[in-house]
């Protein structure tokens, strides 16, 4: 019985809508959680402490996620999305009780190194879609992440601000687990498992890490160091925002307005990637790209210099909705690029890079706030988006002339 990849997308997109949910209802409150709970009311100390939280998480993150992507491609996508959906749900709450910073930075380093599931769902959806749907079913995709976090953002507002953080952590884990079980018996694989080396040294040549940068051209590694800057840019200010609106409006009710404002930004990512996912499959991603990166620009400007809640609100949404767009046109692109065989591994790779960007971006942007303050963090975020604009027509115009000397 041929397997349905529309099925296959829709209860990928539900399982990702859940444990995005799931997420979403306790991570924009962090700040507030550690202001709270460890007694830091100090903006840039507290800003310090989520930056380095923030931080190894990603640094974990960012070592595994090759190895996840490797691991698809030898053993099947539907078990590494599995692999992220359990352990999340088993160890994400256990940070409610960290006891310290330390503590909850060593349980966040772990839940990030077995964790990813935006990626691996990315990965069984593109190798179960045919090509010239590639960037409907990411766009879509694209949809359950934002829908899914704006859902999180509004349910944690309320938990949060009336019922305590613990349901907050503990509505995360179940979340996620539910996504698990979805994907475990209804999400169909037609996997064929690659026999096992016969040896060591065939395992290394197979999986070594020098073939696997081999195995794609030069315009492949340009287009995925994006994935760094992008990273930076489009994740710079987001563990800040709790402190920003307390900048702002002061620690008043401050997790209830940070989920509404997440939930309006969130609204915006489900708009563009709805209406920007088929314009991938119709025009080159490099065309919708450029003015998407103005925009964007343009819009975090707003928000760092935003007078009132209602001005960042605004300004926030019109960002996800203009940013939302970039990721998965160049996912689109990625996918184009390389054979079918390699998409897993370079999806990991891809999403490695990204996170290596958020990595880089905690570690700056922790520096950022705790020298020059919150609002800093907001400019720089906006710097960095416009400095994509000049790298996109390096990476363009390289491609371009590679296809022309091989044509």
């Amino acid at each position: 019985m041929a397997i349905s990849w529309k099925r296959n997308l829709y209860l990928v997109w539900i399982s990702q809508l859940l444990a995005m949910a799931g997420f979403n209802a306790i991570s924009p409150f962090i700040p507030v959680f550690i202001r709270d709970h460890f007694g830091i009311y100090d903006e840039n100390v507290r800003g310090a402490w989520v930056s380095a939280l923030t931080f190894f998480g990603m640094f974990s993150f960012c070592v595994s996620a090759p190895l996840w992507g490797m691991l698809a491609d030898r053993f099947g996508r539907k078990l590494m999305l599995l692999r992220s959906y359990y352990i999340t749900a088993l160890l994400f709450p256990l940070l409610y009780f960290s006891p310290n910073m330390i503590v909850m930075i060593m349980l966040r380093f772990c839940v990030s190194a077995f964790s990813g599931t935006v990626t691996a769902a990315q990965t069984l959806v593109v190798t179960t879609t045919p090509e010239e749907h590639h960037g409907y079913a990411l766009g879509l995709l694209s949809t359950a992440v934002w829908s899914g976090s704006m859902f999180g953002y509004m349910a944690g507002a309320l938990i949060v601000n009336y019922w305590g953080y613990f349901w907050g952590f503990a509505i995360c884990g179940i979340m996620y687990l539910l996504g698990g079980l979805l994907v475990q018996f209804f999400v169909k694989e037609d996997f064929e498992r690659r026999p096992k080396p016969r040896s060591k040294t065939a395992s290394a040549k197979k999986w070594g890490w020098r073939d696997a940068l081999r195995a794609y051209s030069p315009s492949v590694w340009l287009m995925l160091s994006l994935f760094v800057l992008m990273g930076m840019s489009r994740r710079y200010d987001e563990p800040y925002l709790a402190i920003m609106i307390e900048t702002i409006h002061g620690t008043e009710n401050t997790s209830y307005y940070t989920g509404i404002i997440s939930a309006g930004a969130a609204l915006g990512g489900v708009i563009s990637g709805a209406a920007l996912g088929r314009l991938c499959d119709r025009y080159s991603p490099l065309k919708l790209a450029n003015p998407l990166i103005v925009l964007t620009f343009l819009f975090m400007l707003w928000q760092a210099f935003s007078p009132n809640l209602l001005s960042l609100g605004v300004a926030r949404f019109c960002c996800f909705m203009t940013a939302g767009g970039l990721e998965p046109a160049f996912q689109a692109l990625l996918a184009q690029m390389a054979p079918p065989a390699k998409r897993g591994t370079l999806f990991g790779v891809a999403s490695s890079l990204r996170m290596m960007g958020i990595l880089l971006a905690a570690l700056s942007g922790g520096f950022v706030i705790y020298f020059w303050g919150t609002r800093a963090v907001f400019v720089v975020a906006a710097l960095l988006m416009l400095s994509l604009l000049p790298l996109l027509r390096w990476a363009t115009r390289y491609r371009q002339r590679r296809y022309v000397k091989t044509s």
